[in-house]
């Protein structure tokens, strides 16, 4: 905010609105993470053991990490907001997609490990 401008409550209400449909984006991402993990689980491997087990369960905690990032970045950003020092964030935007390139690696072996001989 530039000093002496008045601020414009109908941008600040905006961009909180902006603000809270960017956590329903992350909490959409976690739970549909957290439900593919579980369908896999049941679907793919209805024992409830071998590799397929532990791929669903890395799905399913990645989804539950996006969660809680995304809530973290809502709380920080409203906080934010209101005190008209908005950052854009570097730190959880590269962990969360540092985590999404190791599941989907890991992913990539199992679908390896996992491919029956032809």
């Amino acid at each position: 905010m530039l000093a002496g401008m008045p601020v414009d409550p109908d941008s600040r209400a905006r961009t909180h609105l902006a603000n809270e449909r960017t956590f329903l984006a992350w909490f959409r991402t976690g739970i549909g993470l957290i439900a593919l993990g579980l369908a896999a689980a049941q679907f793919l491997d209805p024992t409830g053991q071998g590799i397929v087990r532990a791929l669903a369960t890395l799905v399913i905690a990645t989804g539950g990490v996006l969660v809680v990032v995304g809530l973290w970045r809502y709380r920080r950003g409203r906080d934010e907001i209101d005190a008209s020092a908005f950052v854009p964030a570097w730190t959880s935007i590269a962990v969360a997609a540092g985590l999404a390139v190791l599941a989907a690696l890991i992913a990539i072996g199992f679908v390896w490990l996992l491919r029956s001989p032809a």
